[in-house]
């Protein structure tokens, strides 16, 4: 019997990241994507372990409906979650629209560049994914848009 994906959550995204990055260990580097060496076994970006969970979480191509609101909402949500943990405060739309990038694309960014700093470790990148699924509340299916913990923090 075909296993049955649960309701994609913010928490579950970034706990399926933790535990890829977790596996594979972090790649720190000049190139933000190495085509073939970028999968299941090959060490990875903070950005590319927050896509392999989202990968985890998404509905099959088959579902219709509801389950692909509840997932977009749980990807924009995880991503809003993550960059603002690693930025410290919600980051300001102040900072994307001065660099005349998208909130998605200056969001993406800053996973990639928080990965790849200097000395950084697999051990940190994992246990900062932790943190910030654990400001996410994990329960029930993400059915309600918006982010909590966004909205405690301004």
């Amino acid at each position: 019997m075909p296993s049955r994906k649960l309701h994609a959550t913010p928490a579950r995204i970034l706990t399926a990241a933790a535990d890829h990055i977790e596996r594979v260990g972090l790649y720190q580097g000049d190139h933000l994507w190495q085509p073939g060496r970028m999968g299941d076994t090959a060490p990875c970006t903070v950005l590319h372990a927050w896509e392999r969970g989202v990968r985890s979480v998404r509905p099959r191509w088959s579902v219709r409906g509801e389950p692909w609101d509840i997932f977009q909402r749980a990807l924009f949500d995880s991503l809003m979650v993550l960059s603002n943990h690693i930025n410290g405060r919600p980051v300001s739309g102040v900072r994307w629209r001065k660099l005349r990038l998208t909130e998605d694309a200056y969001r993406r960014t800053l996973l990639w560049c928080w990965g790849d700093e200097p000395e950084r470790t697999t051990a940190e990148a994992a246990a900062m994914i932790r943190t910030a699924a654990a400001q996410y509340p994990s329960g029930g299916g993400h059915s309600i848009p918006g982010c909590p913990t966004l909205k405690n923090m301004v």
